[in-house]
């Protein structure tokens, strides 16, 4: 048990109060509860946990442990070793207002917790006052369900948290090195794992600008594989520059990471701010081969019009802007956002290129003909078939770059619809959800049909429909009266 001496210390480290003004507070709070029932030491033990210090935590067989806190534990008090801190994000509430919220985890010897720090508490990460490695004691926490249902902590006003030194505690704490997650369980949201595997492939290191302060980033990417599956795995910035020099089947491991579903739908594993790599590794492992398992999509570099797929990831183009369209609001739940997209034609064709929310600022000066070069873009299917480019939270637009020159693009060769190719997909895969969807099939002609194979159709180039002829003008049941039909070909096979 620590003597009156030591609660003292304990006070006066961790308050800006004085030596007076403890012994004050001690001698009011015996005046308080009767002299005759709490002596000093007891008083001074009340005075430090109504600051903040509670001298019961600190010994190591009346301590809680992680593995003592329940989805029914109510105001909780907890001793413990921060394992990994994730940056501080704002975030607004349903009456307008801005909100902050933080997150660490925490572990002792029975297991780890995710602790969220909301508004004022997350001063406590972005101020630096926590650190990976330091034991921190939090009082007045509070049990939610988090990510896929696990048990978390939160800290919002009523909380306290404050960093626990070492001459105040007689134990370590020691955390369980985390057990390593197999590539084929992965599932989203998981965070604070950690993963073993053998590099199948790299993929060089690129930079960026980071469109919230400007600052330069730096990411590289591996395919990994264990004996479950392959994945993608995402260095940033620090450990994109120590993983630059990986090669195929060196082990790696990769602790404290996140997961997340990249834009084609896969899981990838993405390091954090306290991620930290192991190299070299002198382990076997009976990885799967890449075409056995799931292999993700890779990045594609400088690609022609002509040869997008829907699959592509970190694609680059060059071209002239076709159109600019009108720049479009729409709702998602309680959020709203925004959307801007531009037609780009090479030597091959043309595409659609949308930019989303923030990054529609990106085509204020963009007009018809500029010369545009675009980097680290991802491609989908259109809603109507065909291929279409996104912007992401990489992606890069030079407009008018020197050097470029695509004065021999002209811009009445295209029309105001992209011309990249459908999507292919074999017969078996047609569904009706492909209805008024392009696409593009491979087969053996087996037979003709008997109608007629041409046809008038509707001008407008995304309708295409049949017209028919009343009086003396065309019809299209769509887009009403038509002055200039458009002729074409329909062969029916088999």
């Amino acid at each position: 048990m620590l003597t009156l001496e030591e609660i003292i210390e304990l006070i006066l480290k961790h308050t800006k109060y004085e030596r007076k003004d403890v012994l004050e507070l001690i001698d009011a709070k015996r005046e308080e509860l009767g002299r005759d029932i709490v002596n000093d030491d007891s008083a001074a033990m009340i005075v430090a946990r109504e600051h903040g210090i509670d001298l019961h935590q600190l010994k190591p067989k009346a301590r809680t442990r992680i593995e003592d806190i329940t989805e029914s534990t109510r105001s909780v008090v907890l001793t413990a070793k921060v394992v990994g801190v994730d940056r501080v994000r704002t975030f607004t509430r349903p009456d307008g207002s801005e909100g902050r919220v933080a997150s660490m985890t925490v572990g002792d010897e029975t297991g780890r917790i995710r602790i969220a720090l909301w508004d004022e508490m997350a001063k406590a990460i972005e101020e630096e006052e926590v650190k990976v490695g330091s034991i921190v004691q939090i009082s007045g926490a509070y049990v939610k369900k988090g990510l896929r249902d696990t048990l978390e902590l939160n800290l919002g006003r009523m909380g306290r948290i404050r960093t626990v030194e070492d001459d105040e505690i007689d134990f370590d704490i020691e955390v369980p090195a985390a057990a390593s997650t197999k590539l084929g369980e992965l599932k989203e949201n998981l965070f604070d794992i950690s993963v073993t595997f053998v590099v199948r492939r790299t993929f060089p290191v690129s930079t960026f600008t980071r469109s919230t302060d400007g600052s330069e980033g730096k990411v590289m990417s591996v395919i990994g594989a264990d004996e479950t599956g392959t994945a993608r795995v995402i260095f940033w910035d620090s450990l994109a520059e120590q993983m630059a020099d990986v090669e195929e089947g060196e082990v790696v491991r990769l602790n404290a990471a996140r997961t997340k579903r990249g834009r084609t739908g896969e899981i990838e594993v993405h390091s954090g701010r306290t991620s930290a790599v192991d190299r070299r590794l002198k382990v076997k492992m009976q990885a799967v081969d890449i075409a056995k398992g799931t292999q993700p999509a890779s990045p594609s570099g400088k690609a022609s019009i002509d040869t997008l797929t829907a699959d592509m990831r970190d694609v680059d183009i060059e071209g002239r802007v076709v159109t600019v369209d009108e720049l479009r609001t729409f709702e998602k739940g309680e959020k709203k956002g925004r959307r801007q997209s531009i037609i780009v034609g090479d030597d091959t064709g043309s595409v659609r290129v949308t930019f989303w929310n923030e990054d529609v600022e990106k085509l204020v000066k963009v007009k018809v003909g500029d010369a545009v070069r675009i980097r680290h873009l991802y491609a989908r299917e259109g809603l109507t078939g065909g291929v279409e480019l996104h912007v992401g939270q990489r992606a890069e637009i030079e407009v008018n770059p020197k050097g470029l020159k695509l004065d021999h693009i002209d811009l009445s060769d295209f029309q105001s619809v992209p011309t990249a190719k459908p999507v292919q997909k074999s017969i078996s895969e047609i569904t009706e959800e492909m209805v008024n969807k392009s696409v593009e099939i491979t087969g053996v002609i087996m037979a003709f049909g008997e109608t007629e194979p041409t046809y008038l159709s509707c001008s407008n180039p995304e309708c295409k429909k049949k017209v028919t002829e009343e009086d003396d003008h065309y019809v299209c049941e769509i887009h009403g009266v038509i002055k200039n039909p458009v002729p074409r070909y329909l062969f029916k096979m088999t």
